[in-house]
């Protein structure tokens, strides 16, 4: 993000923006924009802090991606282990496992969602072998998404719900998202589209 604020800085337009880019690499920053904005998401804390509700707990890092540097954990001892040996750590009460949904984001427009599940492990992302299919987001991650967009002004996200009580709660956002989910169940061309959104952007 700092190279994307230099750019920035020197008139350049960078997509997704610094702003994006700074917030969405830091889980922990973008737990703190969603509880700015009201926007639910799974208990969090970092070393030195009490524990969220659990056991179980999940420890990740704050920068990972794809589901990697993510652990379960379901003794307090594990939960310190995890936090010698992952970076940058933060630990989260555990959602419904094996279950997530993904909203693909363009400017402030969803282009698609995708419900991820997995029968052998807590996390569900495709990358990892959980199963992907299309799905029809409901309100309330539309209004979360509208909240998060309006915030930061991304170009092309991945927004990556959780679910608790049956009902979606925000996890993380990815920025750069990956898009084999789109090619593979949609006729969308996220490329294409991404480069229409920049191309008006310099138009204006």
């Amino acid at each position: 993000w700092a190279l994307a604020s230099r750019l920035e800085s020197e008139g350049v337009l960078v997509s997704n923006t610094s702003e994006a880019c700074r917030t969405f690499n830091d889980k922990l920053a973008t737990y703190i924009l969603a509880d700015r904005l009201g926007i639910p998401h799974m208990p969090v804390s970092v070393p030195g802090e009490q524990l969220p509700p659990g056991p179980p707990w999940g420890v990740k890092s704050r920068s990972g991606h794809g589901g990697s540097e993510v652990a379960m954990a379901c003794e307090e001892k594990e939960v310190r282990d995890l936090f010698d040996r992952i970076p940058c750590p933060i630990v989260q009460s555990i959602a419904e496992p094996g279950r997530d949904m993904r909203a693909y984001v363009l400017g402030d427009r969803i282009l698609t969602c995708v419900m991820r599940t997995s029968d052998t492990d807590f996390r569900a992302n495709h990358s990892l072998g959980g199963r992907a299919e299309v799905c029809d987001p409901p309100d309330a991650v539309h209004e979360m998404i509208t909240g998060v967009c309006r915030a930061v002004g991304p170009d092309l996200v991945g927004v990556d719900f959780v679910f608790r009580d049956g009902n979606p709660v925000l996890n993380e956002v990815e920025d750069a998202v990956g898009c084999r989910m789109l090619y593979e169940l949609t006729e969308l061309d996220p490329a294409h589209l991404l480069m229409e959104l920049v191309h008006s952007k310099i138009s204006r």
